[in-house]
């Protein structure tokens, strides 16, 4: 991978994430993502807390395009018989093929999905 790459963190990715990830390119997220993280917090004193960590991070667009090129994912793997992923998953990846970025996962669904999106699928580790 390219150095500088933009690389869409999964929340699978951010929860997991040390600072080796921070070399592999610049760590973004998208309104999915945002919105993922903060679901998951247990106070108003960590919901705060992961709106500071999230706005460190790019935020990359999210629009009508995005959401059509989601809906023909969809489509795609539907005629294959492998439709069952998670819609975050599904606008994630799409979000990276608009904006021409790696996903940093440390999930399985964004192997299937990079079969019928244009973006890289990058591994965490560990």
């Amino acid at each position: 991978m390219a150095l500088g790459k933009l690389l869409l963190a999964d929340k699978s990715a951010l929860e997991r994430a040390t600072s080796e990830a921070l070399d592999l390119g610049e760590i973004c997220v998208c309104a999915v993502i945002r919105l993922e993280m903060l679901y998951s917090a247990r106070s108003p004193h960590e919901y705060e807390r992961i709106e500071d960590d999230l706005a460190a991070f790019r935020e990359l667009r999210m629009d009508a395009e995005t959401i059509a090129t989601a809906v023909s994912a969809q489509q795609e793997l539907g005629r294959r018989g492998r439709h069952r992923l998670p819609i975050p998953d599904l606008l994630i990846g799409a979000c990276a093929q608009q904006h021409q970025a790696a996903v940093l996962h440390h999930d399985r669904h964004y192997d299937t999905l990079a079969e019928v999106l244009s973006f890289e699928p990058v591994r965490l580790r560990g």
